[in-house]
């Protein structure tokens, strides 16, 4: 028994010692206002959620509670627009900071917060480039070109190099939550093959931290995409796909084979795919029948305005329905009208044929 009550003490010592490692102590000093509330906000994928409130007397103001992840939170002081910005940990974090200038903020007693610090600290000719904005516009009201003309290079450069610094800060900092954030806020201008790479640093460092979900959310949609830029390709064999018509029925791309098929993504309220659909009446009344068929694919959320366009712009070849845009998806559609011709086995010929180019393409194919 004794054995028993001992293990359980133990238990209950280990429990205590986790929700103390995880707990936070936030305390504020401000200049510039003696009272009022601060609110302590949380950045969300959605934007900023207030998670606590503190009343500030005398210019001071405390939060405390528990954070399981470090992650860039927000200090709202009454009516001011400018927050607080840091990463909130475990441990006990001060702040201080003027009212008139929150951006200025100092925080202490947290290593994640001297890291934010010594990045935004190093950006390179962050001053300059806002002098450059100004001296820019007194170069456009006065009419001087070649001096705009000078700023914006000048501008352009600055801005390369603060770009190559922020990408080799988040590539020395694979470690922590600093660089997990701004990896996440720079994820859609990499790579695949280099935000794979952050993606398995990461892992390794700080596996299950919410930045990284983020990340491989931002992730699967750009491998989805590179994968079908690879196989949508002049040469290759077009995807197979299975959608329904306009009746309901099962229409599979593997019904047209023998002829040669002219792949059209679009929709209702696309004007430029509208505005196509006359030469493409055209092209079908000349070049439709045993050899050759167009295979409309609406990416219409709903079926009424689809039906109505069919109606309205006189199309008789073979309509079917995406309304999620999977099949877009997999053939890697980032805009539409988006076309492509296949040969009677399939294999892709020419995309993005329209107008006169469409219908010189069909002759000479067919």
């Amino acid at each position: 028994m004794r054995k028993f009550a001992f293990l359980f003490l133990i238990c209950v010592a280990m429990l205590t010692s986790c929700g103390k490692n995880n707990q936070y102590k936030v305390s504020g000093n401000l200049d510039g206002v003696s009272e009022g509330e601060a609110v302590l906000q949380k950045i969300e994928t959605a934007g900023p959620v207030a998670v606590d409130t503190a009343e500030i007397v005398d210019g001071s103001f405390n939060f405390s509670g528990t954070v399981e992840h470090p992650e860039l939170y927000l200090i709202y002081v009454n009516d001011n627009k400018m927050p607080i910005a840091f990463f909130l940990e475990q441990g006990e974090i001060s702040i201080s900071a003027n009212v008139e200038n929150m951006q200025e903020a100092e925080v202490q007693g947290a290593a994640l917060n001297a890291k934010f610090n010594e990045f935004n600290d190093s950006i390179p000719s962050n001053d300059r480039a806002q002098n450059l904005q100004q001296e820019f516009m007194a170069a456009r009201q006065s009419g001087d070109q070649e001096k705009m003309q000078q700023l914006a290079a000048e501008y352009q450069g600055i801005m390369q190099k603060q770009q190559d610094y922020y990408r080799d800060f988040v590539f020395d900092n694979t470690d922590n939550a600093v660089g997990a954030f701004l990896a996440m806020n720079m994820a859609n201008s990499l790579e695949v093959a280099k935000l794979e790479e952050l993606v398995a640093s990461f892992e390794e460092s700080i596996p299950g931290h919410p930045y990284l979900q983020q990340i491989k959310d931002m992730l699967e949609p750009k491998q989805k995409q590179e994968a079908a830029e690879t196989a949508i390709q002049v040469g290759k064999e077009a995807p197979g796909f299975t959608l329904t018509d306009m009746d309901g029925n099962e229409i599979s791309l593997g019904d047209f084979e023998g002829k040669y098929v002219l792949l059209d993504f679009w929709a209702s309220w696309c004007k430029p795919c509208r505005n196509e659909n006359p030469n493409m009446v055209k092209a079908y009344k000349q070049f439709g029948g045993e050899n050759f068929e167009i295979v409309g694919v609406s990416l219409d959320k709903t079926s009424e305005p689809w039906l109505k366009a069919v109606e309205e712009d006189n199309i008789t070849w073979t309509q079917v329905h995406d309304p999620d845009g999977d099949v877009a998806n997999t053939y890697g559609v980032q805009s539409i009208p988006f076309t492509l011709l296949l040969d009677k086995e399939g294999v892709i010929v020419e995309m993005n044929l329209r107008g006169e180019a469409l219908q010189t393409k069909l002759e000479e194919v067919l």
